[in-house]
């Protein structure tokens, strides 16, 4: 038997690998549901996602396993037009098109670039004539700094790389976290002229029609009866002649292989007790804390035509405290009720560490005034949700991928363990459905070689 400890998507997407190869599992997962970050509320006519709304369809494992699981008619393309903006000074700039994660890969877009300045926009242009650099690692700053100029951090870097992980850019891996870009500097000496979006006429993400938690449902759904164990924390971990026991609601547990599939702090503290090295390491990857504030209002509170998927603040160029807001129903169809909006803002991270802790109210009052002083909006909202997320962000910084290497010839002197999940190598919800399939296939043939 194989032991799985998280009930996440990385966890749940381990599981469907090992029932469809017939391997015999046991997931325990702490909380009360399973999904991890995943979680979908229906309200009113609302439909909320509390973390992840969508999946990139250029990782396809996510996509893929939607399919094998009879969710592809699920799937839906994001609404047009698909237009995001930067805040600066409390106004609204349009990312230009084409561009990638706001750098521009024309030069028609980049005079189009109405968020930078133009000298900032004739250093951008120069970037194909910067000479390439190598580099074991380098932050996302550093990274900005010398391909695009130091305007760019702010503006673009930190808003739009630093927001998608709730991170500091003067500390986030390039390369752990956007090795595109860095191949790219190094395979042909330019990001501009080499980095580019497939066009695509239906956009580059998917939603679920009814919320993401309909991939979690449809997962557990395909797992044998008894196989999931909800309020079962994994309290301990030992090694034993034939395999390891897990520790877990009062008893013990034993498996010929675990895959410890939580955050690494929680890897840390199970680790401690048989590889000090690995706990070690474990303990080392950094965690935020953020939370989102969904709100919903009469459409005609907004006088605002909302045509997109939202906007990113630019911290430094603006006093809001939000970090970013979606517009989820231009965003996705069926969202809100005929003749409402929905809204989700973003606070915390690693700019605002105290940010989740807020009470619910002080949150919704954070993101209504935020709100009120980017888009014309009357009126308080008539639905309001605050979904935390504590300390559950895990930040690639700069060495992280020197460090998992460290872990990872550490577990090789640990047969039967293995890891996997967003705080080791995986960024979102495609990345960590592949690495949780693919850890399991190898857990499984560890499995079957020594049995």
């Amino acid at each position: 038997m194989i032991i799985i400890i998280g009930g996440g998507i990385t966890g749940l997407a381990a599981a469907y690998e090992l029932s469809a190869r017939h391997v015999p599992f046991v997931v325990l997962e702490a909380g009360a549901r399973p999904g991890g970050l995943i979680r979908t509320e229906h309200v009113d006519g609302f439909t909320i996602d509390g973390g992840a709304d969508s999946m990139l369809i250029q990782k396809p494992a996510a996509i893929g396993l939607c399919g094998e699981i009879g969710l592809a008619g699920r799937l839906m393309p994001t609404r047009t037009p698909r237009t995001a903006f930067v805040v600066r000074g409390g106004r609204l700039h349009a990312l230009p098109s084409p561009s990638v994660l706001g750098i521009p890969t024309s030069l028609g877009a980049l005079a189009r670039y109405t968020l930078l300045d133009w000298p900032t926009r004739a250093r951008v242009a120069i970037e194909p004539l910067i000479p390439a650099r190598s580099f074991a690692d380098e932050s996302v700053a550093s990274f900005f700094r010398r391909r695009f100029g130091s305007r760019t951090v702010d503006l673009i870097a930190e808003p739009l790389l630093g927001g998608i992980h709730a991170g500091d850019v003067e500390e986030l891996s390039m390369p752990s976290l956007f090795p595109r870009f860095t191949a790219a500097e190094q395979e042909r000496g330019s990001v501009m002229r080499t980095v580019s979006q497939p066009a695509r006429g239906d956009g580059l993400f998917r939603a679920l029609r009814g919320g993401m938690a309909e991939l979690v449902d449809g997962i557990v759904d395909q797992l044998p009866a008894g196989s999931l164990l909800l309020d079962t924390p994994a309290s301990g971990l030992q090694r034993h002649s034939t395999g390891w026991r897990v520790a877990a609601g009062g008893d013990m547990l034993e498996a010929v292989a675990v895959l410890i599939a939580s955050p690494a702090h929680a890897a840390s503290y199970l680790l401690r007790a048989v590889d000090e090295s690995a706990s070690r390491i474990c303990g080392g990857v950094p965690y935020v804390s953020t939370a989102s504030v969904a709100l919903g209002w009469k459409r005609s509170a907004i006088d605002h035509p909302l045509a997109g998927s939202g906007f990113v603040v630019a911290r430094r160029h603006n006093t809001l405290r939000i970090t970013a807001c979606t517009w989820v129903s231009s965003k996705w169809d069926d969202r809100a009720p005929a003749g409402h909006a929905l809204l989700r803002a973003f606070v915390g991270g690693a700019h605002d560490p105290t940010a989740a802790d807020l009470t619910d109210s002080e949150m919704v009052d954070i993101a209504v005034r935020d709100l009120s002083a980017v888009l014309p909006i009357h009126g308080p909202p008539i639905l309001t949700r605050v979904c935390r997320w504590p300390n559950a962000g895990a930040q690639h910084i700069v060495g992280h991928r020197a460090r998992m290497a460290g872990l990872a010839e550490r577990l090789r002197k640990l047969p039967g363990l293995f890891v996997a999940g967003s705080g080791f190598d995986s960024i979102g919800i495609p990345d960590c459905v592949a690495n949780g399939r693919r850890i399991a296939a190898a857990a499984a043939d560890y499995v079957r070689m020594g049995s």
